[in-house]
């Protein structure tokens, strides 16, 4: 009947479904954390039969394979949740879509077939300018900037700042002039314990260039494995 991986608790089955999705346009501005309570809340106007957790606090079971910084598109973004009753994809898509803002629209149900610890890479498109450069210098200052042997730059974590490489986490790269922005496709290292902000990588190469960078979209396409296949 349905898509769901299906989990044995006591009293009977549980159905984990990963549910992906689009957040693009206004909702790019939605945090990680206020995307969190808006799904959670859309769970509650859908009135679907979710999950929750046990405990001394119980609460709507949603997990996000890899959050979106804000301000970033997301054309192919999941989520898991858990239902108590096994239902139709079709009809959760129609039930959810319904309940959810605009500018986030869900695309397809499956049963997760990965865990979030495989996700190896991420694969991104941006636009950007900046003042007093044309698309044409931009372009052939990126080409200077990607042509050194190493791009260092100062990378924020959990545990502090400290310096990398850039290009040893750059594993694609397409550019071209679009006007008077640069348009970029960046294949770069993700998953749970590295992960390269592709603004990272854009803002240190206008800081080599001399200039402060403009930016007019940066979406997510692609979240990635090891072995290039499509995380899902």
């Amino acid at each position: 009947m349905s898509k769901a991986r299906v989990i044995a608790v006591e009293g009977g089955n549980i159905f984990e479904y990963r549910t992906f999705f689009k957040k693009t346009g206004r909702a790019k501005y939605i945090s990680h954390l206020d995307l969190y309570r808006t799904i959670q809340r859309s769970f509650q106007r859908a009135k679907l039969p979710v999950w929750h957790t046990l405990g001394y606090n119980p609460h709507i079971y949603l997990t996000f394979s890899m959050p979106i910084s804000l301000g970033y598109e997301g054309v192919n973004e999941s989520f898991d949740f858990r239902l108590v009753t096994d239902m139709e994809p079709d009809e959760v898509i129609r039930r959810l879509n319904d309940a959810l803002p605009e500018g986030i629209v869900v695309t397809g149900i499956a049963a997760p077939a990965h865990k979030p610890e495989v996700i190896a890479r991420a694969e991104y498109s941006l636009l950007l300018s900046g003042k007093g450069f044309d698309g044409e210098t931009l372009l052939t200052k990126w080409q200077e900037f990607m042509a050194q042997p190493e791009i260092m730059a100062e990378k924020r974590s959990k545990k502090g700042i400290k310096t990398v490489d850039l290009k040893t986490m750059i594993h694609g790269v397409s550019a071209q002039k679009e006007g008077n922005a640069l348009s970029l496709g960046l294949t770069l290292t993700a998953g749970i314990n590295l992960n390269l902000n592709p603004t990272l990588v854009t803002d240190t190469f206008a800081a080599w260039a001399g200039f402060e960078a403009d930016y007019h979209s940066i979406r997510r396409d692609r979240i990635l494995c090891e072995d290039g296949s499509e995380f899902c």
